[in-house]
C-alpha cells in the first residue's frame, strides 16, 4: 500500500485509488500530482479485498476504482459501499466505454464514469471536486430535510418515518402508541405584536420544553408554524396518554421569558391512538389532527381524544368522493393557471395549470379538500386525464390567439402507473396540435416511493419526444436523491414549506433552499421556487441564484379569461417557448 501527496497544495484532497495495475496507478498518481488546483493524497489499494476492508477504515474524501479487479469489479464495490453506507463519491476507471456500463455504474451510484485511455489531470481534477461538491450537497440536503432549522427538532418527515417504524413494531408486539398534536394558543397574536423574532424565540422554547417533558423513547418533532408532534411509543392504554398529555399542557404552559418580556401561553392538543383509530400513520395523523381541532373549540389549554363524533368528518370525504365523481362527467371542474416569473426580467415563463372544483352547491371547493379524497378513490385518474385533456386544448387555443405559452401539469403517481396513461397523452397531445416540447409534466418524490425505477423507461419516452419533466414539491422527502441523475429532468421546483410561513417576511428555510439550489446547479438542472409572497422572498431567492418563481407576490391562479387579459398586456403574439423560459 503506497501513500503519496502532491507538493504544492492549497486545497487537500484525500484519494483511494483502488487499481490492480501498478503502472496505471502511477499513471493516475502523476495525473493527479500535475493538479495546479488542488493537493491530491493518493492511496493506493490493489487488491478487491482489500479495498472492501478499507472502505470502512480509511479518511478519504473520494474514491477512485477500477471496473476490473481480478475476480471481482468496480460494480461488486459500488454494492459493499452501498450495503455500508459509505457517503464518499466513487468513480469507476475502465477502458470498457460501452454506454451501458455507463448507465449501469451510475445506477449502481458511481458519482462518476472515466473512460482510461481519456484519463488527464485536467479531467480527472474536475471529475474529483464536480463529484465532491455533489455528494456534499446531497448529504447537506438530507440533513436539513430531516430536521426543523429553528428548534433543532425533527421534521414532519423523519416524524412521519418513526411513525411508521414504530406502528411496524407495535404491531409485532401487540402494543399501542399514541400520536400527539400540539400548537400554541393565541401564537398569531404574539407575531402581530411582538414580531416574529419573538415568535421564533418562543418557539424554541416550546419546543425545549416538550422535548424535555417527554420520554426518552417518545419522539418529538415540529411539523410547521406552531404545530408540533410527539409519538408517544408502547403505552398501556389512555389512561397513560392522559397522564403524559396533561403533564405537556401544564409544564409547556408555564409562563415562558422571551426577548425582556414574560408571555402567558397555553397549549391545545389532540390524540390519536394506534390501533384504536387507525392502523396506518397518516390516518392517524389525520385524526389527531382532527382531535386538535375540536381541542382548540373547546378553548385554551384543552385536549381531546379522536372519537367516534369525528368520524363523521371522514363520512364527508365519502361524500366529496361521490361529487367528485359526478364533477368529472358533469364539467364542475375548471383549471386555473399561475403564472411563473423570470426573476431577472419579470417576464412571464410559463404557466401552471391548477384544478378547481365548482360545486353546484358549495361554491369553490379548494383542491385540499378534495385532491386527497380523488388520491385515495383512485378518482385521481378520470380527473388527472381531464385536466391534461383541457390543459392541451387551452394551449392550442392560447396558439391560435398567437401566444405560445408553455403549461406545466401536475401528475399524480396513480396516474403514471395506470396503464393507459401514456397512450393517452400522446393521443391528446395529437389531438390538440400542440408542440409537445410546451408541456411540462410535474411529479412529486412521492412517484419514487410507489414506482421506484419503473417508471423511467417511460420518463425517457416523455423526455425524448421533447416533454418536460420537472420534481415538484422538492425537498419534501429524500428517496428521490439516489434518482435525480437518472432521471431525465429539465427542473426541481422547491417546495413553498421552505419559502413562506404564515406571517413571515423572509425565506424560513434558507440553508435548505441554498442547498437545493447548490445541488441543482451541479446537475445542471433549472430551479423555480414555489410560494413567493413577498418582495423579500424573491429578493433572498434571486440572491440565491433561482431566476423562476410563482407565488402571490407575482399572480395567485388565474381564470383563462384573466390569462388571456394578462396575455394580451404582457406578451407579444407569436413569441416562442424558448423565449418565455429565458
Amino acid at each position: 500500500m503506497d501513500i503519496q501527496a502532491s507538493p504544492k497544495s492549497k486545497k487537500l484532497i484525500k484519494v483511494m485509488v483502488v487499481e490492480d495495475d501498478r503502472q496505471d496507478f502511477i499513471l493516475i498518481n502523476q495525473a493527479l500530482k500535475s493538479s495546479v488546483r488542488v493537493k491530491y493524497e493518493t492511496e493506493h489499494v490493489s487488491a478487491y479485498n482489500q479495498a472492501v476492508n478499507r472502505l470502512m477504515d480509511s479518511e478519504y474524501d473520494v474514491i477512485l476504482v477500477d471496473y476490473f479487479l481480478g475476480d471481482e469489479t468496480g460494480f461488486e464495490l459500488l454494492r459493499r459501499a452501498q450495503e455500508a453506507h459509505i457517503d464518499k463519491p466513487i468513480i469507476v476507471m475502465t477502458g470498457n466505454t460501452a454506454a451501458e456500463l455507463d448507465d449501469m455504474l451510475i445506477k449502481a451510484g458511481a458519482a462518476d464514469f472515466i473512460p482510461k485511455d481519456e484519463i488527464n489531470s485536467s479531467m480527472l481534477d474536475r471529475s474529483i471536486r464536480h463529484a465532491i461538491e455533489r455528494k456534499t450537497a446531497e448529504l447537506e440536503i438530507a440533513r436539513l430535510v430531516r430536521r426543523d432549522p429553528l428548534t433543532g427538532l425533527g421534521n414532519r418527515f423523519i416524524f412521519e418515518e418513526h411513525m411508521e417504524l414504530a406502528i411496524a413494531r407495535a404491531g409485532r408486539n401487540k402494543s399501542r402508541l399514541a400520536v400527539i398534536f400540539m400548537d400554541l394558543d393565541r401564537f398569531k397574536d404574539v407575531n402581530d405584536t411582538l414580531g416574529h423574532h419573538v415568535g421564533d424565540l418562543l418557539l424554541t422554547l416550546v419546543g425545549d420544553r416538550l422535548r424535555r417533558l417527554v420520554r426518552k423513547s417518545d419522539f418529538v418533532a415540529r411539523i410547521g408554524g406552531d404545530e408540533f408532534t410527539v409519538l408517544l411509543d408502547d403505552i398501556q392504554g389512555y389512561h397513560d396518554v392522559e397522564k403524559i398529555v396533561s403533564k405537556i399542557i401544564e409544564g409547556v404552559g408555564r409562563p415562558a421569558p422571551v426577548s425582556n418580556t414574560t408571555l402567558d401561553i397555553s397549549v391545545s392538543i389532540g390524540v390519536a391512538i394506534y390501533p384504536d383509530n387507525g392502523s396506518i400513520g397518516i390516518e392517524l395523523m389525520q385524526k389527531a389532527d382532527m382531535a386538535l381541532y375540536e381541542s382548540k373549540a373547546l378553548g385554551p389549554g384543552h385536549f381531546h381524544f379522536f372519537t367516534e363524533s369525528l368520524q363523521e368528518r371522514l363520512v364527508q370525504g365519502l361524500e366529496i368522493e361521490r361529487g367528485l365523481k359526478e364533477a368529472i362527467s358533469s364539467s364542475q371542474l375548471e383549471l386555473y393557471y399561475q403564472p411563473q416569473i423570470d426573476l431577472e426580467t419579470n417576464d412571464i415563463v410559463g404557466l401552471e395549470a391548477l384544478v378547481r372544483w365548482n360545486h353546484p352547491e358549495r361554491g369553490v371547493i379548494p383542491p385540499i379538500e378534495f385532491i386527497p379524497v380523488a388520491t385515495k378513490s383512485g378518482l385521481i385518474i378520470p380527473m388527472g386525464e381531464w385536466v391534461l385533456e383541457e390543459a392541451c386544448r387551452q394551449m392550442a387555443e392560447w396558439n391560435d390567439m398567437g401566444y405560445k405559452v408553455p403549461v406545466s401539469v401536475n401528475v399524480s403517481p396513480k396516474q403514471l402507473k395506470y396503464r393507459g396513461f401514456f397512450d393517452n397523452l400522446m393521443q391528446t397531445i395529437s389531438d390538440s396540435g400542440i408542440d409537445a416540447g410546451d408541456l411540462e409534466i410535474e411529479l412529486t418524490e412521492e412517484v419514487f416511493i410507489e414506482s421506484g425505477t419503473a417508471s423511467f423507461q417511460m420518463f425517457n419516452t416523455l423526455r425524448n419526444l421533447g416533454i418536460k419533466i420537472s420534481i415538484d414539491d422538492f425537498g419534501t422527502g429524500y428517496s428521490s436523491m439516489r434518482y435525480l441523475k437518472e432521471i431525465p429532468l429539465d427542473r426541481i421546483k422547491i417546495d413553498r414549506s421552505f419559502i413562506s410561513e404564515k406571517g413571515a417576511g423572509s425565506i424560513c428555510d434558507p440553508a435548505i433552499t441554498r442547498a437545493i439550489i447548490s445541488l441543482a446547479e451541479g446537475l445542471k438542472l433549472e430551479v423555480i421556487a414555489e410560494g413567493l409572497e413577498t418582495e423579500q422572498h424573491v429578493m433572498e431567492i434571486k440572491d440565491q441564484g433561482c431566476l423562476i418563481g410563482q407565488g402571490f407576490y407575482f399572480y395567485k391562479p388565474l381564470t383563462v379569461q384573466a390569462v388571456n387579459r394578462l396575455l394580451e398586456s404582457r406578451l407579444r403574439p407569436s413569441l416562442s417557448a424558448s423565449a418565455l423560459r429565458g
